[in-house]
């Protein structure tokens, strides 16, 4: 129920009250008697009823109003709360709480806060007054979601809004009216020594109580009654209660200074400063929540004079006041009731004298003096060097900006205040420009972070900015790269463990950060993908956040490349000539006509030699799809090859089982391709089997294949083929090749590269702040994974994309492909030394000439030595990486979202937390590895293979044959039709391309690590990445077939194709 006050209740602990006692009604009752006291009781509650009751409301509000307005201009101050102290910080929403929750106080959820203490009257600290704390849910002058506003006093003064004036006037107008106003009624005693404190030690130490009930509505719909505080979050006893001798003479305290005393009339405000440059101050913001039924409550539970028994307080948030504003911030910052979340209203007033009119009053009187207040300028300034580099304008046309621009320098003892950039006569922010502004303000200490605020309609993408502070020289960098919004708050580059930081606020900023990008960074639900790595949700290109959206001149890079290369196509003569062929070689004569230099001369290499056995085994080694070979232990079950078959074939005049016992034979299996659909639209029908292939290493080192067999299931319509074959051989191996280029195409390059990698990114974005190490590291080599993604959803996997037009097993058949394929992904196909020995072909004795595997060992070892370098810096020991909340947030939505485990799924073996230092380097150099090396590997060759289709058909047009003795008549009808020929030659010409703005392996131009230590290691390994090259390149002198797909020079940093 809600009541007044006894003196001897008995209050929750978190009070701060001890053994205080409020002997309010007690002095009542000795001055005026028992009698006048119970009779002033029933009575203190009574109003009259006015006949015209909104105008009465109006009136006294507009009055109230006129007040704020006219103090303000007197005085340049508010009109009440006249001397204040400023800080910033940030509130976090409990993460167990215990009242019923809104999208607005949600658990976990980080605010940036701005907060305000000051006396509510007057402006000497000393004398006995209301002490009062505002905080703002944003850091801003003005506006903002939400706006607390609490006062000392655990009920309020007055109730009605002429009880509000009346205080007012009773406190402001001498001794004798106040002592008048305490004695009108025993609540207006008893409440006046609840608000008012003396002396007290500081404003850190007090509870604070929002005066007006609030109407909260949470998730659940029903309207409930809340009210708040703010207490210490160490629960300190609360200072400057009025002693029994102060309540006795209530009158004579007000606005008078005691003739001893020496403390300076702002002492609480210097205290206050001195506090938070020592360190932070926090505080706990507490909730009330009343089970409301209008039917029957009383509307006393409106009333602040009245308490609320036996509702207790709920933790709400927690609030870390970090660093001071100035002064002149501190004015310019306004509070106002009108700034609520959705889940908080009011009632609304029907009379000046109802309960509610307080909050009637407030809403409309408070917030509108802001323009004319003033604060004090600093007395002691220095000058800040601030350098500000533009993002060039070639790379984004909308780099630059034309807004205003304001920043605000934070330090270990305050910030400065926000301060626009600007010089005269000149253009600010152009597109790759750098500019020197000289900033004029209060020295804040150690630079920790800096505010960058833009006002305008304008994009701005900024690169780096050096502060250099002219009194102590300390010059800092804020790596940025990326758009501004309307707020951005930058750390400085050097990279720092969450559990390394040494201030709450710094702690909070991290988690801010992280908040705002989950925020923006959502996985899709997309019921298409099912089954699928997790990925972000934006249906095109243009919905992805800003930040990871391709760059204007790489964005026009691929739109043209498409565009001119259909337009090649066509004037080559392609698309107007015949759907069949009637000899391989005609394709040979379009592409000559359609092909650049550089690229025909391999192509012109395969062309000639793409029916050789020789050759189909190269290709298997190193060629776009170099994953699906795997080391022949025993012949599987299905797969009847007979030495017989076979022997013929072999070179060292041993068996079967002897070759296959020394390593020497190697199988091809494409049983993932049984149950998956095939294309089928009208005439447009493309077949592929699901073949097995045998290969063998000769004596003299090459691999070529010795059967195939082109379904799973043995049997007399299933034969097996060999080289004595002919034409049916030459048929087989090109039905192999069609088979593989299903699963390079969907499960090698797409899935595995591509959609496993933005299972990382997701998570990445969602977890890691721009300061984490982790994320300085991996960002060069994740930023565009969701771009392309994005993009690839709707150009080549969705309905009429490429893949229909080019594969086997569009129309649909390549999402159930990729997500059975994903269904077995084991994260140790990531780690390519393991892989390789999973597979069987790491021995270089067994299995020669294999460049991809011996190229990629190279790369490996190198990217393992730079991220060991790397993360050494940081990591010392296993128990940092345990420690690493934001590191194993990651991994774990990664195990959770990004790469999660779907019904029917195997494990992926993805971990739930990383436990070594070994754990964590191993997976961050798969992730390079992967996103730079492996795309590379099965990406970038592409042209080389598929152009001439005879070589890597896409697709058959015609079924696998099921009878030997195939024709050269049979062998040409199964040729892919010039339509899936052409359209796959388009998509892997477009795919194959390097971007102009590609940024290779190695190449860091965004400084997002400032060490030197760091810079260090990745010159190290830009020196290991040379030695490499030159010993490639030293290699594929003696070859046909020069292997140049990893060298360091080809290798994209990230996934952008």
């Amino acid at each position: 129920m809600a009541s007044d006050i006894p003196s001897s209740a008995k209050e929750d602990e978190e009070s701060g009250l001890g053994n205080w006692e409020n002997l309010g009604y007690e002095i009542f009752k000795t001055k005026l008697g028992e009698e006048v006291f119970e009779a002033k009781r029933k009575t203190q509650y009574q109003f009259p009823s006015p006949t015209f009751p909104s105008v009465g409301l109006s009136w006294n509000t507009g009055l109230l109003k006129v007040g704020f307005l006219a103090a303000a201009y007197k005085t340049t101050k508010r009109g009440s709360h006249k001397r204040g102290v400023g800080a910033a910080g940030y509130a976090k929403i409990v993460d167990n709480p215990q009242y019923p929750q809104d999208n607005f106080f949600r658990k976990g959820r980080i605010f940036e806060v701005r907060l305000r203490h000051a006396n509510v009257f007057f402006t000497d600290d000393t004398v006995a007054d209301g002490r009062s704390i505002s905080i703002k849910f944003e850091d801003a002058e003005s506006g903002g979601p939400f706006d607390l506003i609490c006062n000392t006093g655990r009920v309020g003064p007055f109730c009605t809004l002429p009880g509000s004036m009346a205080f007012g006037k009773g406190l402001k107008s001498g001794p004798e009216t106040a002592e008048e106003f305490c004695y009108q009624n025993p609540a207006n005693y008893l409440t006046t020594v609840e608000s008012l404190r003396r002396y007290p030690d500081s404003y850190a130490d007090l509870r604070y109580y929002a005066q007006v009930t609030y109407v909260y509505t949470p998730d659940d719909g029903r309207k409930r009654l809340a009210r708040f505080r703010v207490i210490p979050r160490d629960l300190r006893p609360e200072t400057g209660l009025l002693s029994e001798e102060d309540q006795k003479q209530l009158w004579h305290l007000i606005d008078q200074r005691h003739p001893d005393e020496t403390r300076s009339a702002t002492y609480l405000q210097d205290e206050y400063k001195k506090r938070i440059k020592d360190g932070e101050v926090q505080y706990t913001i507490q909730i009330q929540i009343h089970e409301w039924d209008p039917d029957t409550d009383s509307d006393t539970y409106f009333s602040v004079m009245h308490h609320w028994d036996n509702h207790p307080w709920m933790n709400l948030a927690h609030v870390t006041s970090a660093t001071l504003l100035s002064d002149l911030d501190t004015e310019k910052t306004s509070f106002a009731l009108n700034n609520r979340p959705d889940s908080l209203d009011f009632v609304k007033a029907k009379s000046q004298y109802d309960y509610n009119s307080i909050a009637h009053a407030r809403l409309h009187a408070y917030n509108k003096s802001r323009k004319v207040r003033k604060g004090k300028a600093p007395d002691n300034t220095i000058v800040y060097m601030v350098t500000v580099s533009t993002s060039s304008g070639r790379e984004r046309k909308e780099a630059g900006t034309d807004d205003d621009v304001f920043i605000t320098i934070i330090g270990t003892e305050g910030r400065t205040r926000k301060t626009q950039l600007e010089t005269t006569f000149y253009d600010d922010f152009e597109a790759g420009d750098t500019k020197v502004y000289k900033v004029q303000a209060e020295h804040v200490g150690e630079i920790l972070m800096l505010n960058i605020e833009r006002k305008g309609n304008d994009n701005w993408h900024v690169g780096m900015i050096h502060v250099v502070n002219s009194l102590t020289s300390e010059e800092v960098e804020f790596p940025c790269y990326r758009w501004v919004p309307n707020k951005l708050t930058l750390r400085s580059g050097k990279a720092v463990l969450p559990f390394q930081e040494t201030r709450e606020e710094l702690r909070l900023q991290r988690k801010f950060e992280i908040q705002q990008r989950q925020e923006v960074y959502t996985y899709s639900t997309n019921k298409t993908y099912e089954g699928f790595p997790g990925f972000i949700g934006a249906a095109e290109h243009a919905d992805l956040p800003p930040d990871v959206q391709f760059n204007d001149l790489k964005l026009h890079d691929f739109k043209h490349s498409a565009d001119s290369t259909k337009r090649k196509y066509k004037l080559a003569g392609l698309l107007e000539l015949f759907d069949t062929w009637d000899h391989p070689n005609k394709y040979v004569e379009i592409y000559e006509r359609f092909a650049d230099e550089e690229n025909l001369t391999i192509v012109r290499k395969v062309m000639g030699a793409w029916d050789k056995d020789e050759e189909f085994g190269r290709q298997f080694l190193n060629a776009i799809n170099p994953n699906q070979l795997r080391r022949c232990d025993k012949l599987p079950a299905n797969f009847p090859v007979t030495n017989a078959m076979v022997q013929k074939f072999m070179t060292r005049d041993k068996t079967l089982e002897e070759e296959i016992k020394d390593g020497h034979v190697y199988i091809l299996s494409y049983e993932a391709l049984e149950g998956i659909p095939r294309m089928k639209v009208k005439k447009d029908v493309r077949h592929t089997p699901e073949p097995i292939c045998l290969l063998y290493v000769r004596a003299s080192k090459e691999l070529v294949p010795i059967a195939i067999q082109l379904f799973q299931t043995p049997g007399e319509n299933n034969p097996i083929w060999t080289p004595d074959d002919s034409w049916g051989w030459q048929l087989a191996k090109m039905n192999v090749k069609a088979a593989d280029a299903q699963m390079h195409q969907l499960n090698t390059h797409l899935l595995k590269t591509h959609l496993i990698m933005e299972g990382f990114t997701v998570p990445f974005f969602r977890s890691l702040p721009s300061v984490h190490p982790v994320y300085k590291l991996l960002l060069p080599h994740l930023r565009h994974t969701m771009a392309i993604n994005t993009i690839g959803r709707v150009a080549l996997v969705s309905e009429g994309g490429s893949v229909d037009q080019t594969l086997a097993v569009g129309g649909g058949g390549h999402v159930t492909l990729m997500a059975k394929m994903f269904a077995t992904f084991h994260l140790v196909e990531y780690d390519f030394p393991a892989f390789l020995k999973l597979r069987g072909v790491a021995d270089t004795e067994k299995l020669p000439n294999y460049f991809y595997r011996d190229d990629g060992l190279l790369m490996w070892n190198a990217i393992s030595n730079f991220t060991t370098g790397m993360m050494s810096l940081y990591y010392h020991s296993d128990e940092h990486v345990q420690k690493d909340e934001e590191l194993q947030a990651w991994i774990k939505e990664v195990h959770e979202k990004g790469l999660k485990v779907w019904p029917g799924n195997e494990d992926h073996a993805v971990p739930v937390s990383l436990q070594t230092f070994n754990q964590l380097q191993n997976l961050l150099t798969c992730i390079i590895f992967n996103a730079s090396c492996q795309h590379a590997a099965v990406n970038f060759g592409q042209l080389h293979s598929y152009a001439f289709a005879p070589n890597y058909p896409m697709a058959m047009s015609t079924p696998a044959p099921t009878k030997k003795g195939v024709t050269f008549e049979e062998f040409v009808a199964a040729l892919p039709s010039k339509k899936t020929a052409t359209s796959g030659m388009v998509t892997t010409y477009v795919l194959s391309r390097f971007s102009d703005e590609e940024i290779w392996l190695g190449q860091y131009p965004d400084e997002h690590f400032t060490e030197d230590a760091a810079k260090g290691v990745m010159e190290q390994f830009r020196h290991e990445l040379r030695e490499i090259s030159l010993k490639i390149k030293e290699r594929n002198k003696t070859l046909q077939f020069p292997y140049e797909y990893l060298l360091p020079e080809n290798v994209p940093n990230s996934i952008a194709i």
